[in-house]
């Protein structure tokens, strides 16, 4: 059944490119999943990332940290203690155990966020870079990659774009988060998650 669907998946793939040339439009492709992993500002949001997920784990093993040492006191002195202190420190146990838990979900939550809203940031950088070379070679339709089973090397402007969007002359548009940090700067609160296949492939320890 898969091999039936890739044969006409291919057959539909061709002759739509047939169509296509026959009506004299010119056609570009780029392979976006290089650009994101080369691109510098892939790097840079993935060393923001990877500072900021290093902290939290610290104020998480901390804060576990705290919680042991909690119990480890409870019972080693719940011999000596009467059943109110014993009833003080178990809820001061299950207090700081359940901010543990909040600040571990509300952390991850919260790097995801930012992961999702740098990718969307870079793919739209991408995206202007690429109708900004599309554009000036000529080119009617620029494909990724991903969807080309065939094209001569003249119709790869993947290296164009790169340096493109490297160059910084690429504007902000209305479709991009402005998230994307520079070297040495904070990255700004993030507001919305992001479904995008790419990601920053970041390091935990």
């Amino acid at each position: 059944m898969k091999r039936l669907i890739a044969v006409i998946m291919t057959g539909a793939i061709l002759t739509t490119a047939g169509l296509v040339l026959a009506a004299g439009l010119k056609i570009g492709y780029v392979n976006i999943a290089s650009i994101f992993d080369k691109y510098s500002g892939t790097a840079n949001a993935k060393l923001v990332l990877e500072k900021e997920i290093k902290a939290k784990q610290d104020t998480i093993q901390q804060m576990s940290d705290d919680v042991k040492n909690l119990r480890e006191s409870l019972d080693l002195s719940a011999s000596t203690l009467s059943l109110e202190d014993k009833r003080i420190r178990a809820q001061e146990i299950d207090r700081k155990g359940l901010e543990l838990q909040k600040f571990t979900e509300e952390s991850e939550n919260e790097l995801s966020r930012k992961e999702a809203n740098y990718t969307q940031d870079i793919l739209a950088r991408i995206h202007a870079a690429v109708q900004k070379v599309g554009k000036e070679k000529g080119f009617s339709l620029v494909l990724d990659k991903s969807s080309v089973i065939f094209g001569i090397d003249s119709w790869d402007i993947t290296e164009n774009v790169l340096k493109t969007i490297e160059g910084g002359v690429v504007p902000l548009s209305s479709s991009t988060t402005g998230y994307l940090p520079v070297p040495d700067q904070e990255p700004l609160p993030s507001k919305r998650e992001d479904n995008s296949p790419y990601r920053l492939n970041i390091k935990e320890d």
